[in-house]
């Protein structure tokens, strides 16, 4: 009897101890298989969050060639206002029409990646993250409150036609380009005699108080873009920006053409540093990406610009042999000299 119950003793913990082996086989592969699911769910949330962090990108810098743009405008009513007789007479009717023009709605693709951003509800960063970044895709699709355009009803008044000009062209090719004989004289002294107008004084302080409202305005979204680009940095330190295809381009290349890229390497992936040895011509270059102007960068310095400026003015540059470093992440260029 004894050694029966000795027996069953010795098979009762092996019963137990093969039970509790299972049980903790079973809890290993639950949390294994919850691991894996959080892992999917974290490596998907980051790959929608890479393409976010582009587009708010490219959102801060469209905001900023806007603002910019404004602040163009702005400078041009006050030494209207201030300094009439200073302003070329052949470019006084263009300059009128101008200070008018508006930005087209601004557009944002960070609404169509928002829908793929599936964020897991207990996860507290993921959560509020994504409340940040809808919140900035609420405020980015605001429309322009732009108001009247009190200015260009004078003109039409007087019957002047209206030149080939758009909202922040004239601005980074500073009139370079405009037809000077497009206005005839008797129209351009008709347009000069606006000035002596008080409504159209007014005019032009109510255009001017519309553009200081804007600018204001997208101050406040770029602040909330980099805010957003922060944040995404601080959840994701590696994310980086998705550009392809970049390259230089211009009549100053060996291409010397305005169709057809130099192709740049991709040397730094996290950072997005794009570099190539050119051979150059005394002449002006950009940088894009692909074979469209959709995203073109340009700037106002040579061999290192400071600022990289989407839609930025064509780059002067000096014949030569260059190693080229552009830094998309920071917004430089280099043209660095390279000995025969």
């Amino acid at each position: 009897m004894k050694k029966i119950i000795e027996h069953l003793k010795i098979e009762w913990h092996k019963y137990i101890f093969d039970t509790v082996v299972v049980i903790v086989g079973i809890l290993i592969a639950f949390s294994l298989n919850n691991w894996n699911e959080n892992q999917k769910n974290e490596d998907e949330f980051k790959a929608v969050l890479q393409q976010i962090y582009t587009v708010i990108d490219q959102d801060t810098e469209r905001l900023t060639y806007i603002q910019y743009a404004l602040a163009n405008q702005i400078a041009i009513i006050d030494t209207m206002r201030q300094l009439p007789n200073s302003i070329n007479p052949k470019r006084l009717p263009h300059l009128l029409f101008y200070i008018d023009l508006v930005p087209d709605d601004l557009t944002s693709e960070v609404h169509y990646h928002l829908g793929f951003l599936n964020f897991n509800p207990v996860n507290l960063k993921q959560s509020n993250l994504n409340k940040s970044l809808v919140t900035y895709g609420d405020k980015i699709t605001n429309q322009f409150n732009m108001g009247r355009k009190n200015v260009t009803s004078f003109l039409e008044k007087i019957n002047l036609p209206f030149p080939s000009i758009n909202f922040g062209y004239s601005v980074m090719n500073n009139y370079e380009n405009i037809d000077t004989n497009f206005f005839s004289d008797s129209e351009i002294e008709h347009a000069a005699k606006l000035f002596e107008d008080p409504l159209f004084q007014n005019a032009l302080k109510s255009s001017r108080s519309r553009k200081v409202m804007n600018s204001a305005f997208i101050g406040g979204l770029i602040n909330l873009a980099k805010a957003n680009l922060t944040a995404i940095k601080n959840y994701y330190p590696d994310v980086k920006l998705l550009y392809a295809n970049v390259g230089l381009i211009g009549e100053a290349t060996q291409n010397n053409s305005w169709e057809k890229n130099i192709p740049l390497t991709l040397t730094n992936d996290l950072e997005s540093i794009w570099e190539a040895d050119v051979v150059l011509e005394n002449g002006f270059v950009k940088f894009r990406e692909g074979e469209n102007w959709y995203f073109n960068w340009g700037g106002d310095k040579f061999p290192e610009g400071s600022t990289l400026a989407l839609y930025g003015n064509n780059i002067s540059v000096k014949a030569g042999k260059y190693h080229v470093i552009l830094n998309l992440s920071e917004k430089t260029y280099q043209f660095i000299k390279q000995d025969n």
